[in-house]
């Protein structure tokens, strides 16, 4: 949230007047928690790097952590959104299929892509965006929801997990994707949250794994 110049020398001013407090957010410039996950390479980047400047996803740092180890070779995933994370995952896993609805960031994540990723186009809005992972016959183990649309990705793409498969919705704190939450909990899918910081942002956001028994991921 963007705040004033007057609100920034009031809140400076303030700062002042509570030395422990300023003391304390200076060193987090230096060590701790903001340093060490990369959170501050990622606000000054204003792209999800870690520490040393590796890509991550652009999701909450208790998700990053929590999958990191849980990736492997033998794993495909499918995702709607092209970034760091396409290229955070085609490291750990086998294949990346990524859909980028974006033109102009498609061709500059065309020049980025290792050779395990497909990278697809698809504007939107159109008819056929959220269809788009139907329309190949694979199964992928991981679908990763950053989507424009997605509660219509949460209805159409599901079906396209395979048998151990796991769903991931981004920023599932939001309100208008209840909807598409109930409906895959209705699906029998178990849920399993992770709040937090994420990359360069200030604010609490959610991260959401949905499952089932005998999971890709051990859950």
């Amino acid at each position: 949230m963007a705040i004033t110049f007057k609100e920034k020398i009031k809140t400076a001013a303030l700062l002042l007047k509570e030395p422990d407090i300023l003391n304390a957010l200076i060193s987090f410039r230096h060590s701790g928690y903001l340093k060490d996950t990369g959170w501050i390479n990622s606000y000054k980047k204003k792209q999800p790097v870690d520490a040393e400047n590796n890509p991550l996803p652009w999701m909450t740092h208790s998700f990053i952590h929590f999958i990191a180890n849980k990736l492997t070779k033998e794993l495909s995933v499918f995702e709607y959104g092209s970034g760091n994370s396409t290229l955070y995952f085609a490291e750990k896993v086998k294949s990346v299929t990524s859909l980028e609805h974006n033109e102009e960031w498609f061709r500059k994540m065309k020049e980025k892509t290792p050779s395990n990723v497909a990278l697809t186009f698809n504007k939107f809005p159109s008819d056929d965006y959220s269809m788009a992972i139907t329309k190949s016959e694979k199964k992928f183990d991981i679908i990763i929801d950053d989507a424009m649309d997605r509660l219509n990705v949460i209805y159409n793409s599901y079906q396209s997990l395979t048998e151990q498969g796991v769903f991931i919705l981004d920023d599932s704190e939001r309100e208008e994707y209840n909807e598409g939450i109930e409906f895959l909990l209705n699906k029998k899918f178990r849920k399993l949250d992770f709040w937090g910081l994420a990359p360069g942002v200030l604010f609490d956001k959610c991260t959401s794994v949905f499952y089932k028994s005998h999971n890709c991921l051990g859950i």
